[in-house]
């Protein structure tokens, strides 16, 4: 189960991989980051297709083409496979006919020419500088597809002879038998291959780019080490390293001092491990987890006709259903029961974080503005309890942002409802 709209994968997590060069290799990133293997071996056979990749380096980290060749060679190629452009290919007909106008043997030079510019770069400059056996087997099948095709036209030749100009008639007849020789399922495997090779490029490129590490996956515990959110300019960095029995963790600490972004970096590192690409950290550990659920925005829906406080009950619920289940479940949940009224969010918070530590091999995050929690806990283990930091100067508040373990009994509503002048103004005139 994959609840996580509150990570915004497409629109903050896909740009962090997205280096493509045109619309359907950015789909392909898409889904690679949205489409979860359903196995922790799947996930690692994800993460080994990148790092064969990323041990690609020296020969694809210039990967690269203009886009509008691109757009003009898929458009043509579609066109001769499909029918809608007929190639002459009878070898004196075609020669005829290009050597008596002009016009035509312009055209069609210019348009075989693009075409062998296009694919000569991509086999000579990648594709056949790779070393596939660095790529698991399952992967080199797509990688074969481009080998297989790109050999069947006679690139380097008519490469030479075009920079000579020695590209005659007699080899573009040839080249025209051999574009036409294409059928539309093998156009079509070609370019589904290239896009994925270009989305898994791109997600190499952004692990490069912002230093993300491969996770490992554990039987127990969780190791997040120096682990951020990677859309912050300047990220403070945290660790979190849970124990096999620490299943709970209850984060305390005041408003604005960042409680909801370090859930957010947690989930995104659980999400990103889980999507066989780089984390955001120095070092992730973690179990595999086959549902995913992270709440942190919650909102009334009109639609359904839920308060916001019915919306938290519905989303409990489908954790709990989901850690009932036969797998591991990892939820987080950003200052649960704030819909209802403290002495009611007291008494079933205190019983949904005692209830949660039944679940002994899913994870769960809590965050809470109840300090008088802290004297209800039980004191089993389970339970482990984590603040950010803040402290007072000069009667205001100074955040860190810092994880620590412990409880925060921090109140700031109030100092910051004098500074504001508040008191002053609620005052009759």
């Amino acid at each position: 189960m994959l609840h996580v709209e509150d990570l915004q994968v497409e629109a903050e997590l896909v740009p962090l991989f997205n280096f493509t060069h045109n619309a359907e290799a950015e789909t392909a990133v898409l889904r690679l980051l949205q489409e979860l293997p359903p196995t922790a071996e799947l996930v690692r056979e994800k993460q080994r297709i990148l790092q064969g990749f990323l041990a690609s380096w020296s020969v694809l980290e210039n990967f690269s083409y203009q886009k509008i060749q691109y757009q003009e060679v898929r458009k043509f190629l579609a066109d001769v496979s499909s029918g809608r452009v007929a190639l002459e290919v009878n070898h004196i007909k075609a020669s005829v006919k290009l050597l008596l106008s002009e016009e035509a043997r312009y055209q069609s030079r210019a348009r075989y020419v693009q075409v062998i510019q296009f694919l000569h770069r991509l086999q000579q400059h990648y594709v056949h500088r790779l070393d596939l056996h660095v790529f698991p087997v399952g992967y080199r099948t797509q990688l074969l597809v481009l080998v297989r095709f790109l050999e069947r036209f006679s690139l380097e030749n008519n490469s030479q002879a075009i920079q000579e100009d020695q590209f005659s008639v007699a080899r573009m007849v040839r080249f025209a038998q051999q574009l036409q020789a294409i059928k539309p399922e093998d156009l079509t495997a070609f370019w589904d291959a290239f896009h994925l090779f270009e989305a898994y490029w791109s997600v190499a490129k952004g692990m490069q780019t912002h230093a993300f590490v491969f996770p490992v996956f554990q039987e127990e515990g969780l190791c997040l080490k120096e682990f951020y959110h990677p859309l912050l300019k300047q990220p403070v960095t945290n660790s979190l390293v849970l124990g096999p029995t620490e299943n709970v963790v209850v984060l305390t600490g005041p408003n604005m001092s960042g409680k909801s972004t370090l859930l957010k970096a947690v989930g995104v590192c659980v999400y990103l491990a889980h999507a066989g690409v780089g984390v955001p950290a120095s070092r992730c550990e973690l179990p595999y987890f086959q549902s995913i659920l992270i709440a942190i925005n919650l909102r009334d829906s009109l639609r359904d006709g839920y308060s916001h406080f019915m919306a938290e009950i519905q989303n409990l619920k489908l954790v709990l259903h989901a850690a009932r289940g036969a797998g591991r479940t990892f939820a987080i949940f950003d200052e649960l029961f704030r819909g209802t009224n403290v002495d009611d969010a007291m008494e079933i918070t205190h019983a949904t974080v005692r209830g949660l530590t039944g679940f002994r091999r899913s994870s769960f995050l809590v965050s809470t503005h109840l300090l008088a929690l802290e004297s209800q806990l039980p004191k089993e283990s389970g339970i482990s309890t984590y603040c950010i930091e803040c402290v007072l100067r000069n009667g205001l508040p100074v955040f860190s942002y810092r994880l620590k373990q412990g409880w925060s009994s921090l109140k700031i509503g109030r100092l910051l409802f004098e500074k504001e002048g508040l008191h002053a103004l609620l005052q009759p005139q």
